[in-house]
């Protein structure tokens, strides 16, 4: 199943996480360049005209980024034409997403590449900046998601005062990044069940360096509550309090 970190197109997001330090932004791309992380490129016209590249070098003197652009013609063609391009990538579990204009392609094979000014925007969905917890075997929520027929249990990774993550197991569908899923039903242990609405803001593969390569890997989905009521928002901490405690009991004591 491949991984597609997909765009956000929601404006609320993008003016609440759009980064208008230019020294931030540059910072920010010369990170993705350092790290050679993955990078998602589609068209304005066609989102699902898609490319998987890498921050090639960023050039603050002349106001340019470059990018690895190896694809057939057919996607070259699209991209030529194309009035902007969208690219979104994970740094440091971070999603980052920015929009190239006046597109050059310059090159073709393995040596291709996109050539752009720097972009005037960039969003960074923001760092979970609450204590995340591990479910133990002992204290074990359940989420359940909201699709058509019914809902469907999904396994839960962590969980903070601010959010969740949960699992999504190869050849299941994917969220995208910038989704709202509605109507989501939380059961945290001692707790009544938790109606609540869901944020998608990261999607990530869940590495395993013990698992069978030729079975697709599981997928990391990072999510934010979405207005919680109050006496929900106190369940949650109170079971991430709860549960940080439980682990601090469990670890060994030195010396």
């Amino acid at each position: 199943m491949p991984h597609d970190t997909g765009s956000i197109r929601d404006a609320d997001v993008l003016e609440r996480f759009g980064i208008d330090d230019g020294v931030e932004r540059l910072r920010l791309l010369r990170a993705l360049a350092d790290s050679r992380e993955r990078v998602t490129l589609h068209t304005a016209e066609d989102a699902d005209c898609h490319v998987v590249s890498c921050v090639l070098g960023v050039d603050a003197a002349a106001g340019t980024i470059e990018l690895e652009f190896n694809t057939d013609k057919a996607c070259c063609d699209a991209f030529a034409g194309s009035a902007s391009v969208t690219a979104v990538a994970l740094l440091d579990r971070v999603t980052l997403q920015f929009e190239l204009a006046r597109c050059a392609l310059v090159g073709a094979g393995e040596r291709g590449r996109l050539k752009a000014p720097l972009p005037l925007g960039l969003v960074r969905l923001q760092r979970r900046d609450a204590f995340r917890v591990e479910p133990s075997r002992s204290a074990v929520p359940r989420l359940w998601l909201r699709e058509r027929g019914g809902e469907r249990a999904v396994r839960i990774l962590d969980v903070s005062a601010t959010g969740l993550a949960f699992e999504v197991v190869a050849d299941a569908v994917v969220p995208r990044v910038g989704a709202c899923l509605g109507a989501c039903r939380l059961e945290l242990p001692a707790t009544a069940p938790i109606r609540c609405d869901l944020l998608v803001r990261a999607v990530e593969p869940i590495v395993d360096p013990f698992s069978d390569p030729t079975v697709g890997a599981p997928l990391r989905v990072g999510c934010a509550f979405d207005a919680l009521e109050p006496s929900a928002a106190r369940a949650v901490q109170v079971f991430v309090n709860l549960a940080q405690t439980r682990g601090r009991r469990a670890r060994p004591r030195l010396g």
